[in-house]
């Protein structure tokens, strides 16, 4: 499995929704991630930063990318406080796990 997937968690949400709900739940979190990664691509506002991470750290704990979960985490931590440096530093690797997060749930789903 990929590094990007907890197929544990995966497993889970198949039992609590039904196999047959789950890809159609993967594609729109992908969509969710590819407006995502457009928006974190073009610079945002610190503000901004925070309400994606936000987001991000919900539904990617919901669907088991616990890697990108954790990331968001800490952006939406720093971006909460402030620290714009620390996020502008840190946000190519925020998005680079998201992109990887995106390509291994459509990959699961194809």
């Amino acid at each position: 499995m990929s590094q990007y997937i907890n197929q544990i968690a995966v497993n889970q949400l198949m039992q609590e929704v039904g196999d047959e709900n789950v890809p159609f739940l993967f594609g729109i979190f992908c969509d969710e991630l590819d407006d995502f990664i457009s928006t974190l691509t073009t610079h945002p506002e610190i503000e901004k930063v925070r309400e994606i991470s936000h987001c991000l750290k919900s539904s990617a704990g919901s669907f088991g990318a616990d890697k990108l979960a954790n990331m968001a985490i800490h952006i939406e931590e720093k971006a909460k406080h402030k620290q714009k440096d620390w996020v502008e530093r840190n946000i190519s690797e925020f998005v680079n796990i998201a992109r990887g997060t995106e390509l291994a749930y459509r990959q699961m789903i194809n």
